[in-house]
């Protein structure tokens, strides 16, 4: 059976993993009168490269097999670093490209909080929202008294087995570990805005293009923490612990790079082609503000 305070938990974490993206999202657009743009952007970029396109490679190193899959499937950090190193490239990469084609016209510093905010946040909703409301179903599922006939109306095996395991684990899971999930989801949505202001200082700045390369290394390290609790070489409270503090460091090299960035005001007063001007400090703006 399935507690009654883990059933809860499930729903609130599901609620709020629905209710918070989409919250940050409308008042970000309202408090800085920012394009909805940005965001719709965000949540199509990580469709395409965070999900589709980012497990091609998985796919291919599959059906290839050999000594490259032997050494990702018996190697925790290898398997680690690939995966971190793929989520990298990727959605780092469809970050870039969005920001330097169809977001092209989008200048101002604030976009870059509006594309991070739809991009952690349609995440936040696909990989925690979903799965918390999938828990929950499951769950019901279990209390009711119907597992035997889930397991009677499957004939493979090893689907079978996969189905066991999730149910196994669904009934070892506490109210803790939903909140813990709950928290790394908002350690994601932070490190993801603020490598989105990483990237977008690289798209905007032609002596910063290397920028786009530091996020790529940011996002590995973050994704490969994530695997190592995956792998039960570290504890959950340890992982999200280390996860937010390291996206709260991440943020503020980021703010470190926004305060520097053009905002709606200042490209009132300063205009460049190469965003020339993004190397002064955010106090030469303020003073020209009135002129």
């Amino acid at each position: 059976m399935v507690s009654n305070s883990v059933l809860t938990a499930l729903m609130e974490v599901a609620a709020l993993s629905f209710i918070i993206p989409i919250a940050l999202v409308i008042l970000w657009k309202i408090r800085n009168k920012t394009s909805i743009v940005p965001s719709l952007a965000g949540i199509l970029v990580f469709i395409i490269f965070g999900i589709i396109l980012k497990s091609l490679p998985n796919v291919l190193i599959t059906v290839i097999g050999g000594f490259v899959l032997r050494t990702i499937q018996n190697n925790t950090w290898v398997y680690a670093i690939y995966a971190g190193l793929m989520a990298g490239i990727f959605e780092e990469t469809g970050r870039y490209i969005a920001f330097k084609t169809f977001l092209k016209k989008y200048e101002e510093r604030e976009n870059a909080i509006s594309y991070g905010l739809g991009h952690g946040g349609i995440e936040c909703i696909t990989v925690l929202g979903f799965a918390m409301v999938q828990n929950f179903m499951y769950a019901q599922l279990i209390n009711a008294g119907q597992v035997e006939e889930m397991y009677a109306s499957i004939t493979d095996t090893e689907s079978l087995n996969v189905l066991k395991e999730f149910i196994e684990s669904l009934l070892n899971i506490t109210a803790i570990d939903c909140i813990w999930a709950g928290v790394e989801r908002i350690s994601a949505i932070i490190l993801q805005v603020a490598l989105s202001v990483i990237v977008f200082q690289a798209v905007k700045v032609a002596e910063k293009k290397y920028f786009l390369a530091v996020a790529i290394a940011l996002h590995t390290i973050i994704d490969i923490f994530a695997v190592l609790y995956q792998q039960e070489i570290t504890s959950v409270a340890v992982t999200e612990v280390i996860i937010m503090i390291y996206a709260i460091a991440v943020a503020f090299f980021a703010r470190k790079i926004y305060v520097n960035m053009p905002s709606k005001k200042t490209t009132k007063t300063v205009s460049s082609k190469n965003w020339e001007y993004a190397r002064k400090k955010y106090s030469d703006y303020n003073n020209n503000d009135g002129k």
